[in-house]
């Protein structure tokens, strides 16, 4: 794989937040089974709206599946020769973009010229020059006889295939996709391992930060498909292995964390890996998650995120961390605006900010809020003895604690309408109805203050079960 060139380019965009677990620590332990009598029936009120279900993912693709394509017939293309001077129809003081770079390609090409040669060449251009063009020398259509992909800003900055065609190479085919960047990569594999390579083309762009488009293309025999496309932030490293070991190459993305004077308004915020990999018809995201937590509240929204992926064990350890990690670091509405100014002191016009000190409500909120969240996931797996335990510990723990008090009130109104019906829906649609009427305890879950990458907390998100 070759870096090819780079240049930012002007561009927005939002992106999602999610998380990947950290050190395993055990789930608190609990004394004693309780026994837990309700105090009230409680009836689902009719203004809730309907929960979503737990997304099923595709199953893991079947590599057996894969059908190797036999390869076309080959090419016939210009005979290369070592006579022809590259130097001769391309200059390294070449002006670019220019209207008969496409036509010098041609030219030098169906004269006999070496596509490896013409590679080294644009090179060396392209590294004394302002403009970055991205270039790559492979067979990508299976027709045994490379071809040469070309960026031409001519032409909108679409990635072009000259190919083989009737003895001479042509500019046959312009690979689709939204393209708007001035720096791009090829990167070309056999990810499928069906004989045919997919092109993997990255566009980047951006002034402050950049910001990366991936498009990934497989000729069908006719034309070159997108089966797969990824926005990302920041990208710093692509990888391509087999990382599942089941025959078919996945790639993985790592980046989204931007680093600059003017990125102040993005923190706190961590490194995201995202993989993509075959599903037997297209590229698709099979992972997506950050490094370890920094701070408590990334510890929270992780968990919850491996609720939703119905990862319970990994969701079991991180709400346990929440709890017992004094590692964890706290974060508040200050300390974002004192991580902001701090970030920003180069900049002139700036003045320190008081160092905050730690909010007393946060470790109290959050805490609280994980041994409910334990409390739903001993219920989904038919645990309510240990169930019951959770919900005790938690009354025992932060029953005189006034920060604690909004949580333990939604985890009660939850307790006891799924103790009248037996039913998670009916517990779920007590406890994000208290959070529509308090709607105060989203707030230190995740808010505008808990940096870009957060998600942002609304009642239904308290408690995700049919």
């Amino acid at each position: 794989m070759k870096k090819l060139f780079s240049l930012f380019f002007a561009i927005s965009f939002t992106l999602s937040a999610c998380g990947t677990a950290s050190t395993q620590i055990a789930p608190p332990t609990q004394t004693g089974t309780p026994t837990v009598t309700p105090t009230a029936t409680q009836t689902p009120t009719s203004t809730v709206t309907p929960l979503p279900a737990i997304p099923t993912f595709t199953p893991t693709f079947d590599v057996s599946t894969i059908v190797t394509v036999t390869p076309a017939e080959k090419a016939v293309c210009p005979t290369p020769y070592s006579t022809i001077n590259v130097n001769d129809y391309f200059r390294e003081e070449l002006e670019y973009p220019s209207p008969d770079v496409t036509y010098k390609i041609l030219e030098f090409l169906n004269k006999g010229g070496s596509g490896e040669t013409l590679a080294k060449k644009l090179d060396e251009i392209y590294m004394k020059s302002d403009y970055r063009g991205g270039y790559a020398f492979r067979d990508v259509t299976g027709d045994q006889v490379p071809e040469f992909l070309f960026v031409e800003i001519n032409y909108e900055g679409k990635p072009i295939v000259f190919s083989c065609q009737n003895g001479s190479l042509e500019r046959l085919f312009v690979l689709s996709g939204d393209y708007d960047f001035l720096d791009y990569t090829f990167e070309i594999d056999d990810l499928v391992n069906d004989g045919i390579p997919e092109i993997i083309v990255t566009g980047t762009g951006g002034v402050s930060f950049p910001q990366s488009k991936v498009f990934i293309y497989e000729w069908s025999g006719q034309i070159f498909e997108i089966l797969g496309t990824l926005d990302i932030l920041a990208l710093r490293k692509t990888e391509i292995k087999d990382s599942d070991r089941n025959g078919s190459k996945e790639i993985i993305f790592i980046g989204d964390n931007p680093s600059c004077p003017s990125c102040s308004n993005f923190l706190p915020q961590r490194e995201r890996t995202i993989t993509y990999g075959w599903n037997g018809k297209v590229f698709a995201e099979i992972s997506n998650g950050f490094s370890s937590p920094k701070y408590r509240f990334q510890a929270v929204q992780d968990a919850d995120f491996y609720t939703t992926e119905e990862k319970i064990d990994e969701a079991l350890n991180l709400y346990s961390e929440v709890i017992v990690n004094k590692d964890l670091e706290w974060w508040s509405n200050k300390r974002f605006r004192y991580e902001q100014n701090a970030s920003s002191m180069s900049i002139p016009g700036y003045t320190p900010l008081p160092e905050p000190i730690e909010d007393p409500a946060e470790y109290s909120s959050l805490a609280a809020y994980a041994y409910y969240r334990i409390i739903l996931l001993h219920l989904v797996q038919g645990q309510e003895a240990e169930a019951a335990s959770t919900y005790q510990t938690l009354q025992d723990t932060f029953g005189t604690d006034p920060y604690a008090a909004p949580y333990i009130e939604m985890a009660t109104a939850f307790w006891e309408a799924y103790q009248s019906t037996q039913k998670m829906y009916d517990g779920c649609a007590a406890a994000i109805q208290y959070a529509v009427e308090h709607p105060q305890i989203l707030t230190p879950l995740g808010s505008d203050y808990h940096g870009w990458q957060s998600h942002i907390y609304v009642p239904a998100d308290v408690c995700p079960f049919r």
